[in-house]
C-alpha cells in the first residue's frame, strides 16, 4: 500500500490530536524568543504602550475638558438648551406633545413698572415683574433648566405676594413712581411694596406705526424717530420684599432679561398671560431635547408657529462643548484636523508595532527554517508570530491604559490650579475615566497590534525550508543590481581579466564605500523597513509640530479672551443719565472738558478694593484717508467700507483711541518706542494696530492692512443743506471725489475740496500688533493716541468713553467692585456710568484656550515619543541582525575605522531616503490641514513647517546616532565564533 504524501507545507510538529502539547511547545518557544530579545520585547512594548497611552490620553483629555465646561456652563447659565419667546397656547400644547422635548420650564412676564424720569438717572427707567425661576426648574432638580438670580440678601421668594428686587434698589428712597413703600420710606427687607404694572408703548414718528417695548425689545428708544408712552393699564400688585438680588443688566436667556422684580409664580401665571390681550404680557419657555443638535430646530418650529416677533434663541455657550453648534464651518475644521490626528496616531502605532515584528520574523528567519523543516505547518508558524503579538499587547496595552491616564491625571492636575483661577477660586476641574474611551483605546491598540503582527506571521509562514536556512528571502539582487552585474558576468564567462569595479562610492569612500553600497545595492527588506520606519518618524515630527501651530492659529484667531478685562465702563457724557454740561450741538462733546472729567472720575475708582485699574480711552469715529502705500490690499477686509482709490490712497472709517497719559507712556515702553518721540504734546504721533481677528459669518481672518506708517488725513465733511457726503470714489479725472444723495435719492458727485469742512493730518508713527490693555478692539482700523492730544478729534464723531478694571477673572468681585465704583458715580453728574460684568465669558474663552493648547502640547510630546521610539527599535534591531555578517568582515580583516565608515555610509543612505519619504508625507499631511483650516480661516496661507522640519532632522540624525552606537556596541560585545554561532536554532 502506497504511503500517504504530506504537503510539506502542511506537515504538523506533532499529531493532530496533540494539538494542545505542540501549541504549548510553540507558546514556550515564542516566551523564550522574547526573553532572549530583551530589548526588542521592551521597545515593542512600549511602542505599543505609547500609541494606546496616546489614544485614551485623547479620549479621557476630550471627556474630562467637554464634562468641565458642559458643567461649568450649566451651573452659571442653566442646563436649558433652547428658548421660545412670546409663545402662545398653542405653542404651549406643540411643546408638551413634542417627542423631542424631553424638558421645559417657563418664565412670565406680569407687565412693567415705570420708575418715573426722576429716579431713572440713578436706577433705570422701568422694571419688568416676572415670576421667579425656581431653583430646579423644570423636571431634573440636578440638572435645573434656569439658574434663579444670585441673591445679595434674603431669600427667594416662596408663597404669593413676596417680591425679590434688584440690589440697587436696596435701602432707596424713590421719588412718587410706578414702585411704592406702604411707609414712604427706604426699601427693605419686609417692606410692603406696591407695583404699578403696566403697558410701554414706543411710536415710530416717520409712519405712526407702534408697538410693546418689553424687557427684550425695549431696552434702547431713538428720540430722534420714535416716541414713547406708558399707561398704568394692567393693574396693581402688593408684596412683601422678601430678598435682593444681584443685578448684572444681562442674561444668557431672553426671559430673564432686563432689570426685574421677580414675585413667587403660585402656578397661574402662565395661563393668565396665555389667555389675555396685552402684548405686555408674555411668556418664554426654555427646554431640553433628547438630542441638543435638535434644540435650535424644535425652538424655530416653535417661533414660526406661534408668530412670535420675539423669535428663538440657541444656548450656544452650552451645547457647543457638547459637539452640537450651527458654527458648521469650524466644526468642519476641527473634525477634519481630529482625523488627520487620527491618521496620525493609526500610522505611528502601526509603523511601529510592524517595523518591530517584521525585525523580529526577520532575526529568526533561520530559527523559523528549522522548524519548518522539523515539520512545523504554516499555521503554527503564524501562530507563533500572533502569539508573540498578544503577549507583547497584554502586557503593552494595560501599561498604555495606566499611562495614559496618569499623563491626564498630571496635566490636570498641573493645569487644574490655573483653571480654578479662572473660575474664581472654584473647584479644579477633575479627570473623568470614560469606560467606553478606554475600551475604545484597548480595542484599537489590539487591532493596531493584530494588523501589524499579520504581515511578519504569513511572510514567515511562506518562506521554505531551505531558503529559511540559507537567509535568501532577506537579501537578493534587485532589478537594477543584476543588471549592473550583468557585464561583469559575461567578462568573467569569456575569460577576460577584471575584478570587480568599486564604482563612486568605493572611489570616494575605498573598499568600507564599496561594500556598503553593494549593501545597498540589494532589495533587502531589513533596509526598506528602516527607510520605512525613519519617513513615518520623520513625518510624525513634522506633523505634529504643524498640528500645534494650526491649532495655535486657531486659537489666537478665533478666541478673543479680553486679557485683564473683567469689569468693563462706559462713560458717557451725552446720555440720559449726564447732566449735559459737556455735550456741545450734533452729538459731539467738549474734548477737553471730557478729559477732565474722565481723569476726576478715574482718580477716584481707580484703586477700588479687589480690583485693577487699566486706565481709560475716549474713543471717536473718524472718515479716514490713507496715502498711497500705507495700506495692503487686507485693508479691503476690514469693516470700515474701505475703497481703494484709483491714485492708491485708501478711504473709510478708522476707531481713534486717547488714552489717558500713564497708560499712553505704559503702552510705549511696552512697544519698545522712543518717549522723546512719542510723548510730546507739541508733535503727536500714533501707534496704529496693524493685526485683525475678522470674523464674517462662519469663517475668521487674521488681517494685517498696514504695510507702513504715514500721515494719515482725517475729514470732516461739510453740512449740504442737511445732506451728506455718503463717501468718496473716483472722479472721471482719476481723482478722488464725493458723493451724496440728494431729496429725491439721485447720487450727486462734487469735488472733494467742496465736500470736506475740515481736516487734521494724523502721523502715525508706529505699527503695534496688539492694543494696549482697555481699548477694545474693532473690525475696523484703529489708531491710538494719547488724551494730550484731544485736539485732532475736533473733525471726529465721539463715541465713548471707556474704562476697564482686572479682577483676575473673579466674577464676584467685579461685581463687589461695580458696587464701589457706583457710589462715587453719583459724585460725577456730568459722566453716564454703565457697567458690562465680562468676567464670566471671558472665563469660557480662557478655559477652551487652555484646553486647546494642552491638548496639542500633549499630543505634540506622546507623538515625538513615538517617532523616537520607533526610529531605535528599527535602526537598532536592524544592525543587531546583522552581526553575523559584521563578524565575517572582521574575520577577513576590516578594521574599526573602515567599518564604522561603513556604517556611516549605510546610515547616511538610509537617512536621506528617509527623510526624503518623512518631507513628501508630511507635505501631504500639511495640505490636508491647510484645506481644513481654510474652511473657516480664510486668510490663513499655505506655509512649508520650516522649523518642523529642521527639527525633525536634528532629531532624526540624533536617533540615529544613539541607536547606531548601541547596536554596535552590542555586536562588538560578541565575539567572531561566538556571532558566527549565534544563529543556530
Amino acid at each position: 500500500m502506497a504511503a500517504h504524501r504530506h504537503d510539506p507545507g502542511e506537515k504538523d510538529l506533532a499529531p493532530r490530536r496533540a494539538g494542545g502539547p505542540a501549541r504549548s511547545v510553540f507558546v514556550r518557544f515564542t516566551l523564550r524568543s522574547l526573553a532572549a530579545n530583551r530589548v526588542r520585547t521592551v521597545v515593542s512594548v512600549m511602542g505599543v504602550a505609547l500609541s494606546v497611552a496616546l489614544i485614551a490620553a485623547v479620549l479621557t483629555s476630550v471627556a474630562s475638558l467637554s464634562d468641565m465646561l458642559v458643567r461649568r456652563t450649566a451651573a452659571d447659565e442653566g442646563w436649558w438648551y433652547a428658548e421660545a419667546a412670546g409663545i402662545t397656547e398653542q405653542g404651549l400644547e406643540q411643546l408638551e406633545e413634542d417627542p423631542e422635548v424631553t424638558d421645559w420650564a417657563a418664565v412670565t412676564d406680569l407687565g412693567t413698572v415705570s420708575l418715573g424720569e426722576k429716579n431713572s438717572d440713578l436706577f433705570g427707567p422701568y422694571l419688568y415683574a416676572k415670576t421667579w425661576p425656581a431653583a430646579g426648574a423644570g423636571s431634573d432638580a440636578s440638572e435645573p433648566l434656569l439658574q434663579a438670580p444670585e441673591l445679595v440678601a434674603g431669600r427667594a421668594p416662596e408663597a404669593a405676594g413676596e417680591v425679590v428686587l434688584p440690589h440697587y434698589l436696596r435701602g432707596a428712597e424713590l421719588e412718587p413712581c410706578g414702585i411704592s413703600t406702604s411707609d414712604g420710606g427706604a426699601i427693605q427687607l419686609g417692606s410692603t411694596v406696591t407695583l404699578d404694572l403696566g403697558t410701554r408703548t414706543v411710536e415710530n414718528l416717520a409712519d405712526g406705526s407702534t408697538y410693546t417695548a418689553t424687557s427684550v425689545n425695549g431696552s434702547y428708544v431713538d428720540e430722534t424717530t420714535q416716541r414713547e408712552s406708558f399707561s398704568a393699564n394692567l393693574g396693581r400688585m402688593e408684596a412683601t420684599v422678601v430678598g435682593f438680588y444681584r443685578s448684572y443688566g444681562f442674561s444668557s436667556t431672553m426671559a430673564l432679561q432686563g432689570n426685574s422684580a421677580y414675585v413667587y409664580d403660585d402656578g397661574s401665571a402662565l395661563a393668565g398671560a396665555l389667555s389675555d390681550d396685552s402684548a405686555a404680557t408674555w411668556a418664554s419657555a426654555v427646554f431640553r431635547t433628547a438630542d441638543p443638535a435638535k434644540a435650535a430646530d424644535v425652538a424655530a418650529a416653535l417661533a414660526e408657529s406661534c408668530d412670535a416677533a420675539m423669535g428663538s434663541s440657541v444656548h450656544s455657550s452650552l451645547i457647543r462643548w457638547m459637539g452640537a453648534t450651527p458654527d458648521t464651518a469650524i466644526w468642519n475644521t476641527l473634525y477634519q484636523i481630529a482625523g488627520i490626528l487620527a491618521a496620525v496616531v493609526v500610522v505611528a502605532g502601526v509603523s511601529l508595532v510592524y517595523n518591530s515584528f517584521a525585525i523580529s520574523v526577520a532575526e529568526r528567519t533561520r530559527q523559523f527554517g528549522l522548524l519548518s523543516s522539523l515539520g512545523a505547518s504554516r499555521r503554527q508558524l503564524r501562530r507563533t508570530v500572533l502569539v508573540e503579538a498578544l503577549v507583547i499587547g497584554a502586557v503593552g496595552v494595560p501599561a498604555g491604559l495606566v499611562l495614559g491616564l496618569a499623563g491626564c491625571y498630571v496635566v490636570f492636575g498641573l493645569v487644574g490650579e490655573g483653571l480654578a483661577a479662572l473660575a474664581g477660586g472654584g473647584a479644579a476641574p477633575s479627570m473623568v475615566v470614560s469606560p467606553g474611551a478606554l475600551l475604545a483605546a484597548a480595542l484599537l491598540g489590539l487591532v493596531t497590534l493584530l494588523v501589524s503582527a499579520w504581515v511578519p506571521a504569513v511572510r514567515a509562514s511562506r518562506v521554505s525550508a531551505v531558503d529559511a536556512i540559507r537567509q535568501t528571502q532577506d537579501v537578493h539582487m534587485g532589478r537594477r543590481a543584476r543588471r549592473t552585474r550583468r557585464p561583469a558576468l559575461a567578462s568573467a564567462r569569456h575569460g577576460r581579466a577584471g575584478g570587480p569595479r568599486l564604482g563612486l562610492a568605493g572611489q570616494l569612500f575605498g573598499v568600507p564605500g564599496f561594500v556598503a553600497h553593494r549593501n545597498l545595492s540589494r532589495s533587502s527588506s531589513k533596509g526598506r523597513v528602516t527607510v520605512a520606519a525613519l519617513a513615518v518618524s520623520c513625518a510624525l515630527l513634522i506633523t505634529s509640530g504643524s498640528i500645534a501651530d494650526v491649532m495655535g492659529y486657531a486659537t489666537e484667531t478665533s478666541v478673543d479672551t479680553m486679557t485683564g478685562q473683567d469689569l468693563l465702563l462706559y462713560l458717557d457724557a451725552t446720555g440720559a443719565g449726564a447732566d449735559q454740561t459737556l455735550a456741545l450741538a450734533d452729538g459731539k462733546v467738549d474734548g477737553h472738558g471730557m478729559q477732565e472729567a474722565l481723569a476726576s472720575f478715574y482718580n477716584e475708582v481707580k484703586d477700588v478694593d479687589g480690583a485693577h485699574a487699566n486706565g481709560y480711552a475716549t474713543s471717536y469715529v473718524a472718515e479716514v484717508l490713507l496715502p498711497a502705500g500705507m495700506a495692503t490690499d487686507d485693508m479691503a477686509g476690514l469693516e470700515g467700507s474701505y475703497t481703494h482709490l484709483a491714485d492708491g490712497s485708501w478711504y473709510g472709517q478708522a476707531y481713534v483711541a486717547f488714552l489717558d497719559q500713564e497708560s499712553w507712556d505704559a503702552y510705549v515702553d511696552e512697544l519698545g518706542l522712543s518717549r522723546d518721540e512719542f510723548c510730546d504734546p507739541a508733535h503727536p504721533r500714533a501707534v496704529a494696530l496693524s493685526a485683525y481677528n475678522i470674523r464674517g459669518g462662519e469663517t475668521y481672518a487674521r488681517l494685517a492692512p498696514l504695510a507702513a506708517g504715514g500721515t494719515v488725513t482725517s475729514l470732516e465733511f461739510a453740512d449740504l443743506d442737511g445732506r451728506f457726503v455718503d463717501g468718496l470714489r473716483d472722479g472721471a479725472d482719476g481723482q478722488p471725489e464725493a458723493y451724496y444723495y440728494d431729496d429725491s435719492g439721485n447720487e450727486q458727485a462734487l469735488p472733494l475740496d467742496q465736500a470736506v469742512a475740515r481736516e487734521q493730518q494724523i502721523e502715525v508713527g508706529a505699527l503695534a500688533d496688539h492694543a494696549p490693555v482697555g481699548v477694545s478692539l474693532s473690525g475696523s482700523l484703529q489708531l491710538v493716541l494719547p488724551a494730550s492730544a484731544i485736539e485732532l478729534a475736533d473733525t471726529m464723531g465721539y463715541l465713548r468713553a471707556s474704562c476697564s478694571f482686572s479682577t483676575d477673572g473673579d466674577a464676584a468681585r467685579a461685581s463687589d467692585a461695580q458696587e464701589e465704583i457706583q457710589e462715587i458715580a453719583a459724585d460725577h453728574p456730568a459722566l453716564d456710568v454703565t457697567y458690562t460684568n465680562v468676567a464670566e465669558d471671558n472665563l469660557q474663552k480662557r478655559l477652551m484656550a487652555t484646553a486647546v493648547n494642552t491638548f496639542i502640547y500633549c499630543f505634540a510630546a506622546i507623538t515625538g515619543l513615538i517617532a523616537v521610539t520607533n526610529v531605535f527599535n528599527t535602526l537598532a534591531n536592524a544592525l543587531i541582525l546583522r552581526r553575523r555578517e559584521f563578524a565575517v568582515l572582521r574575520s577577513i580583516g576590516m578594521g574599526g575605522g573602515a567599518f564604522r565608515r561603513m556604517i556611516a555610509y549605510e546610515c547616511a543612505s538610509y537617512a536621506l531616503r528617509g527623510l526624503a519619504l518623512g518631507f513628501a508625507l508630511a507635505l501631504v499631511a500639511n495640505v490636508g490641514l491647510y484645506e481644513a483650516m481654510a474652511l473657516s480661516f480664510s486668510t490663513y496661507e499655505f506655509a512649508l513647517p520650516w522649523p518642523q522640519i529642521a527639527l525633525s532632522v536634528v532629531a532624526v540624525l540624533a536617533v540615529i546616532a544613539v541607536s547606531v552606537a548601541y547596536a554596535l556596541r552590542r555586536c562588538g560585545a560578541a565575539g567572531v565564533a561566538e556571532a558566527l554561532r549565534s544563529e543556530v536554532l
